[in-house]
């Protein structure tokens, strides 16, 4: 038994002998409209300029197919697309995590350290995680939450309100725009 060929996969654009099309209206390499041509003259066309033909449209007839040199191509679009990933905004999140029985202190401390974050323009998750008999009373976890909401109004602002999902209180601060 003979192994099966293998059909090598057409890229994402069609391009050369795997344009759909059989009537193109072709673009050169300069931008210049050359005129409407059957798909292997096109193609032919292109070789001669030791370029590829790719398909741009594929909507209305005749298709729009320009020549190009794919590799070049290929690599400004992955050129851009890295270029967009750049300059994308990325913003960090950062928890802290209490108990319900933290000391007046420790409060103070973690407090600092909310105000650090949001100052270097990082949303903060607050979380209070309830164990054991501490469920029964979980009022002061909201309480809690609530003053830390209101110790820091003035730098941050309030994304998704103190919710209890799975045994913690939660809430998630953003910076303030700056003005």
């Amino acid at each position: 038994m003979r192994p099966q060929r293998r059909r090598r996969r057409p890229p994402q654009a069609p391009i050369n002998q795997f344009v759909k099309a059989e009537k193109l209206t072709v673009i050169s390499d300069t931008g210049e409209k050359l005129g409407i041509f059957n798909k292997s003259d096109a193609i032919q066309l292109a070789k001669d300029k030791g370029l590829d033909l790719l398909q741009i449209t594929f909507d209305k007839e005749p298709c729009v197919a320009k020549i190009i040199d794919y590799g070049k191509f290929k690599f400004n679009q992955k050129k851009k697309k890295s270029a967009a990933k750049k300059n994308q905004k990325r913003i960090e999140q950062k928890e802290i995590k209490m108990r319900p029985n933290i000391d007046k202190g420790d409060i103070q401390t973690k407090l600092k350290k909310i105000t650090g974050f949001i100052e270097k323009r990082a949303n903060v998750k607050v979380s209070i995680t309830f164990r054991g008999r501490e469920l029964g009373n979980t009022s002061f976890g909201k309480t809690l939450l609530d003053s830390i909401i209101k110790e820091t109004e003035d730098i941050a602002s309030v994304l998704s309100e103190p919710k209890f999902e799975n045994r913690t209180y939660h809430a998630l601060l953003t910076p303030k725009k700056v003005k």
